[in-house]
């Protein structure tokens, strides 16, 4: 099967998850009535249903988008053909199967979707980490990948990398606006401008770039 039909996928299952995260922002309005704001609400928040009325749309757009995702990272792992390329792809999976989750356990049902979120974000971390190895160990016959690709492998994991810091700091550097939890009612009052929720979009972000990167590379 031609890698074409994977990269489509791709685009795919990423269009589908950016036009239900805008409808979402669109039209969200939070328990005070507040418009949506990358600068302190979590991406979850676009899901909670009873809260915001487009969220049923939010979920739906990860359950579709992260099924059409999967085709894409096999195709990832038929292309490498390597051990580090299976295992990035069974990490893919992984981190793909957590944004259906997200989809499935919404805010409302809180302990299930912070297991899928968190299992979203280390799988999604090995992920790019192993397919960043797979870039450089190529063989030089058939280096179908350049090298230079792995800048946005570097900047993707280190994005992922400093949030998942956030997430679960040291215990001597932990703070109550970045405690371990994707729960924005850890803090009495939300601020106007936090640095946690505007790290989990930085990951959306790089995501998406990493795998438009990855599918215009290969």
């Amino acid at each position: 099967m031609s890698f074409d039909i994977f990269r489509l996928f791709c685009f795919a299952g990423m269009a589908v998850i950016a036009g239900g995260i805008l409808y979402s922002v669109l039209g969200y309005r939070g328990k005070q009535g507040e418009k949506y704001s990358l600068l302190n609400h979590f991406i979850s928040e676009l899901g909670e249903v009873g809260v915001t009325p487009s969220a049923r749309v939010f979920n739906l757009s990860l359950i579709a988008g992260g099924l059409l995702i999967l085709p894409y990272i096999v195709g990832l792992g038929i292309k490498f053909g390597s051990w580090l390329g299976w295992l990035g792809m069974l990490a893919g999976l992984t981190a793909a199967l957590g944004v259906i989750g997200v989809g499935i356990f919404p805010m409302n049902k809180l302990d299930g979707h912070v297991k899928a979120a968190q299992t979203y974000f280390r799988a999604g971390l090995v992920m790019v980490f192993l397919f960043g190895l797979a870039i450089i160990f190529q063989p030089a016959q058939h280096r179908f990948v350049p090298q230079t690709a792995n800048l946005l492998s570097l900047v993707t994991f280190g994005v992922y990398a400093f949030f998942l810091f956030m997430l679960k700091p040291p215990p001597a550097a932990r703070d109550p606006a970045t405690a371990n939890s994707l729960d924005p009612t850890v803090v009495p009052v939300r601020p106007r401008v936090w640095l946690f929720p505007i790290m989990e979009w930085m990951v959306f972000f790089v995501t998406l770039l990493w795998l438009f990167g990855m599918a215009f590379f290969i």
